[in-house]
Protein backbone atom coordinates (compact mmCIF):
# COMPACT_ATOMS: atom_id res chain seq x y z
CA UNK A 1 0.00 0.00 0.00
CA UNK A 2 1.68 3.59 -1.00
CA UNK A 3 1.17 6.44 1.10
CA UNK A 4 0.24 9.71 0.07
CA UNK A 5 3.09 11.71 1.19
CA UNK A 6 2.43 16.04 1.76
CA UNK A 7 5.06 18.34 2.91
CA UNK A 8 3.85 20.69 5.22
CA UNK A 9 4.84 23.25 7.81
CA UNK A 10 2.81 22.87 11.25
CA UNK A 11 2.38 26.77 12.72
CA UNK A 12 3.14 25.64 16.59
CA UNK A 13 0.89 26.91 19.30
CA UNK A 14 -8.01 16.04 32.19
CA UNK A 15 -6.37 17.45 35.09
CA UNK A 16 -3.08 16.49 36.34
CA UNK A 17 -1.14 15.54 32.84
CA UNK A 18 -0.85 18.86 31.40
CA UNK A 19 2.72 19.82 30.04
CA UNK A 20 4.17 20.72 26.78
CA UNK A 21 7.20 18.96 24.96
CA UNK A 22 10.36 19.38 27.09
CA UNK A 23 13.27 20.31 24.75
CA UNK A 24 16.45 18.95 26.16
CA UNK A 25 18.90 19.75 23.28
CA UNK A 26 20.71 17.86 20.88
CA UNK A 27 19.15 14.19 21.00
CA UNK A 28 17.73 13.85 24.56
CA UNK A 29 14.23 12.37 25.83
CA UNK A 30 11.56 14.52 24.59
CA UNK A 31 8.15 14.09 26.56
CA UNK A 32 4.78 14.85 25.25
CA UNK A 33 1.06 14.82 26.33
CA UNK A 34 -1.37 12.92 23.91
CA UNK A 35 -4.93 13.23 24.24
CA UNK A 36 -7.05 10.44 22.25
CA UNK A 37 -10.73 11.43 22.08
CA UNK A 38 -13.56 9.52 19.87
CA UNK A 39 -17.44 10.64 19.17
CA UNK A 40 -16.62 14.27 19.99
CA UNK A 41 -19.97 15.05 18.95
CA UNK A 42 -19.98 18.94 20.46
CA UNK A 43 -18.95 22.12 19.42
CA UNK A 44 -15.48 22.54 18.22
CA UNK A 45 -14.65 25.36 20.70
CA UNK A 46 -15.96 23.00 23.57
CA UNK A 47 -13.38 20.03 21.97
CA UNK A 48 -10.51 22.53 21.88
CA UNK A 49 -11.02 23.62 25.14
CA UNK A 50 -10.59 20.02 26.55
CA UNK A 51 -7.50 19.39 24.84
CA UNK A 52 -6.22 23.30 25.59
CA UNK A 53 -6.92 22.18 29.61
CA UNK A 54 -5.10 18.52 28.50
CA UNK A 55 -2.35 20.40 27.96
CA UNK A 56 -2.55 18.73 24.52
CA UNK A 57 0.65 18.38 22.28
CA UNK A 58 -0.89 15.73 20.15
CA UNK A 59 -4.32 14.61 19.85
CA UNK A 60 -6.10 11.89 17.88
CA UNK A 61 -9.55 12.81 17.56
CA UNK A 62 -12.72 11.62 15.55
CA UNK A 63 -16.23 13.02 15.28
CA UNK A 64 -18.91 13.31 13.08
CA UNK A 65 -18.15 16.48 11.38
CA UNK A 66 -16.96 18.45 8.49
CA UNK A 67 -13.57 19.69 7.08
CA UNK A 68 -14.37 23.34 8.77
CA UNK A 69 -15.06 21.53 12.69
CA UNK A 70 -11.79 20.33 12.24
CA UNK A 71 -9.81 23.07 11.36
CA UNK A 72 -11.23 25.42 13.82
CA UNK A 73 -10.36 23.01 16.67
CA UNK A 74 -6.50 23.26 15.24
CA UNK A 75 -6.99 27.38 15.13
CA UNK A 76 -8.22 26.98 18.71
CA UNK A 77 -5.55 24.66 20.19
CA UNK A 78 -2.62 26.12 18.10
CA UNK A 79 -2.27 22.42 16.69
CA UNK A 80 -1.33 21.65 13.30
CA UNK A 81 -3.93 19.41 11.96
CA UNK A 82 -3.61 16.28 9.31
CA UNK A 83 -7.08 15.40 7.74
CA UNK A 84 -9.75 14.71 8.51
CA UNK A 85 -9.72 11.31 6.64
CA UNK A 86 -13.34 10.30 6.14
CA UNK A 87 -13.82 7.02 5.39
CA UNK A 88 -16.27 5.60 7.54
CA UNK A 89 -19.00 7.02 9.23
CA UNK A 90 -16.84 9.52 11.27
CA UNK A 91 -14.15 11.69 10.07
CA UNK A 92 -10.32 10.59 11.77
CA UNK A 93 -7.91 13.83 12.40
CA UNK A 94 -4.34 14.30 14.19
CA UNK A 95 -3.00 17.19 15.86
CA UNK A 96 0.56 18.08 16.91
CA UNK A 97 3.17 20.52 17.34
CA UNK A 98 5.50 18.71 15.36
CA UNK A 99 6.61 18.94 11.35
CA UNK A 100 4.42 16.47 9.42
CA UNK A 101 6.47 14.37 6.86
CA UNK A 102 3.13 13.19 5.28
CA UNK A 103 0.21 11.44 5.78
CA UNK A 104 -2.33 9.16 4.46
CA UNK A 105 -6.24 7.73 5.15
CA UNK A 106 -7.58 4.38 4.49
CA UNK A 107 -9.96 1.62 4.92
CA UNK A 108 -8.25 -1.34 5.03
CA UNK A 109 -9.95 -5.05 4.75
CA UNK A 110 -10.12 -6.42 7.10
CA UNK A 111 -11.92 -10.31 6.55
CA UNK A 112 -15.92 -9.13 5.51
CA UNK A 113 -15.31 -5.84 7.40
CA UNK A 114 -13.50 -2.56 7.78
CA UNK A 115 -10.41 -0.98 9.64
CA UNK A 116 -10.47 2.27 9.03
CA UNK A 117 -7.22 4.87 9.15
CA UNK A 118 -6.05 8.16 9.81
CA UNK A 119 -2.08 8.03 9.67
CA UNK A 120 0.85 10.97 10.10
CA UNK A 121 4.47 10.34 10.35
CA UNK A 122 6.25 13.43 12.59
CA UNK A 123 9.39 14.81 12.47
CA UNK A 124 10.83 14.72 16.20
CA UNK A 125 14.27 15.86 15.46
CA UNK A 126 16.41 14.81 12.70
CA UNK A 127 17.17 11.21 13.55
CA UNK A 128 13.93 10.27 15.01
CA UNK A 129 10.33 10.25 14.42
CA UNK A 130 7.03 9.76 15.79
CA UNK A 131 3.60 8.12 13.63
CA UNK A 132 0.65 8.65 14.67
CA UNK A 133 -2.48 6.72 13.79
CA UNK A 134 -5.67 6.81 14.66
CA UNK A 135 -7.92 3.87 13.80
CA UNK A 136 -12.04 2.72 13.92
CA UNK A 137 -13.10 -0.73 14.17
CA UNK A 138 -15.88 -0.77 11.65
CA UNK A 139 -19.39 -1.99 13.00
CA UNK A 140 -19.72 -6.40 12.43
CA UNK A 141 -16.06 -6.78 11.83
CA UNK A 142 -14.11 -9.48 13.84
CA UNK A 143 -11.75 -8.13 15.95
CA UNK A 144 -8.94 -10.40 15.15
CA UNK A 145 -9.30 -9.43 11.68
CA UNK A 146 -9.00 -6.13 12.93
CA UNK A 147 -6.22 -6.96 14.51
CA UNK A 148 -4.93 -8.83 12.05
CA UNK A 149 -5.05 -5.91 9.46
CA UNK A 150 -3.55 -3.53 11.59
CA UNK A 151 -0.64 -5.84 12.25
CA UNK A 152 -0.05 -5.97 8.63
CA UNK A 153 -0.19 -2.49 7.97
CA UNK A 154 2.25 -1.81 10.83
CA UNK A 155 4.32 -4.22 9.33
CA UNK A 156 4.43 -2.83 5.70
CA UNK A 157 3.74 0.90 6.24
CA UNK A 158 5.78 1.74 9.54
CA UNK A 159 8.04 -1.16 10.97
CA UNK A 160 9.82 -0.63 14.21
CA UNK A 161 12.01 3.00 12.44
CA UNK A 162 9.70 5.24 14.38
CA UNK A 163 8.51 5.72 17.43
CA UNK A 164 4.04 4.82 17.09
CA UNK A 165 1.03 6.45 19.30
CA UNK A 166 -1.84 4.08 18.14
CA UNK A 167 -5.49 5.18 19.60
CA UNK A 168 -7.96 2.18 18.33
CA UNK A 169 -11.82 2.36 18.73
CA UNK A 170 -13.68 -0.22 19.11
CA UNK A 171 -17.68 -0.63 18.71
CA UNK A 172 -18.01 -1.90 21.61
CA UNK A 173 -15.84 -2.29 25.21
CA UNK A 174 -15.84 -6.07 25.03
CA UNK A 175 -14.27 -5.68 21.24
CA UNK A 176 -11.65 -3.41 22.96
CA UNK A 177 -11.17 -5.56 25.71
CA UNK A 178 -10.01 -8.54 23.35
CA UNK A 179 -8.23 -5.90 20.56
CA UNK A 180 -5.73 -5.03 24.20
CA UNK A 181 -5.10 -8.45 24.55
CA UNK A 182 -4.47 -9.76 21.07
CA UNK A 183 -2.08 -6.53 20.61
CA UNK A 184 -0.20 -7.19 24.22
CA UNK A 185 2.90 -8.69 22.86
CA UNK A 186 3.52 -5.52 20.09
CA UNK A 187 2.14 -2.54 21.96
CA UNK A 188 2.16 -1.03 25.44
CA UNK A 189 -1.15 0.21 27.06
CA UNK A 190 -1.32 3.77 28.45
CA UNK A 191 -4.10 2.97 30.67
CA UNK A 192 -1.44 0.14 32.22
CA UNK A 193 1.91 2.12 31.91
CA UNK A 194 2.18 2.67 35.30
CA UNK A 195 1.48 -0.30 36.18
CA UNK A 196 5.15 -2.02 35.56
CA UNK A 197 5.68 -5.44 37.17
CA UNK A 198 7.93 -5.92 40.26
CA UNK A 199 10.11 -8.46 40.80
CA UNK A 200 9.27 -10.73 37.84
CA UNK A 201 5.59 -10.64 38.81
CA UNK A 202 2.94 -10.36 35.44
CA UNK A 203 1.65 -6.55 35.17
CA UNK A 204 -1.65 -6.77 35.59
CA UNK A 205 -4.54 -6.06 33.65
CA UNK A 206 -5.07 -2.24 32.75
CA UNK A 207 -8.32 -0.78 34.37
CA UNK A 208 -11.39 -1.04 32.14
CA UNK A 209 -11.52 1.96 29.47
CA UNK A 210 -14.79 1.54 27.53
CA UNK A 211 -14.21 1.46 23.91
CA UNK A 212 -10.69 3.42 23.33
CA UNK A 213 -7.69 2.15 23.85
CA UNK A 214 -4.19 4.08 23.25
CA UNK A 215 -0.84 2.10 22.62
CA UNK A 216 2.64 3.12 22.39
CA UNK A 217 5.74 1.04 20.96
CA UNK A 218 7.89 -0.10 19.90
CA UNK A 219 8.95 0.37 23.77
CA UNK A 220 12.52 0.60 22.57
CA UNK A 221 12.07 4.03 20.82
CA UNK A 222 8.65 5.16 23.13
CA UNK A 223 7.85 5.35 26.63
CA UNK A 224 4.78 5.48 28.70
CA UNK A 225 5.11 7.66 32.05
CA UNK A 226 1.74 7.77 32.75
CA UNK A 227 -2.34 7.38 31.38
CA UNK A 228 -5.53 7.34 32.62
CA UNK A 229 -8.82 7.18 31.13
CA UNK A 230 -10.63 10.89 31.24
CA UNK A 231 -14.28 10.07 30.47
CA UNK A 232 -15.87 7.41 29.68
CA UNK A 233 -18.75 9.40 26.65
CA UNK A 234 -17.34 11.00 25.16
CA UNK A 235 -14.27 7.94 25.29
CA UNK A 236 -11.42 10.28 26.25
CA UNK A 237 -7.49 8.56 27.06
CA UNK A 238 -4.44 11.13 28.16
CA UNK A 239 -1.17 10.38 28.80
CA UNK A 240 2.43 11.49 29.24
CA UNK A 241 5.11 9.60 26.87
CA UNK A 242 8.43 10.01 26.13
CA UNK A 243 10.23 9.48 23.11
CA UNK A 244 13.93 8.12 23.54
CA UNK A 245 17.10 9.03 22.14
Amino acid sequence: MMRRWVAVVVVPGVMGLSGCAVRLGGAGPETYTAVALVDAAGEAAAVADQLTAAGADLALVSAPHDSAWFAQVASQTQLGLSGPGRTGASGLALFSRLKVLGDTATSLAAGTGKLHVMDALYEVDKTRNLDLMLMQIGENTSVRDAVRALLSYYATDVGGTSAVLLALHAPTPEAADSAAQLLRSAFGNVLGCEQRPRNGAPPPAPPASGTLRLFYGPQARIQCERGRQLTLSPPTVVGRVVVGR
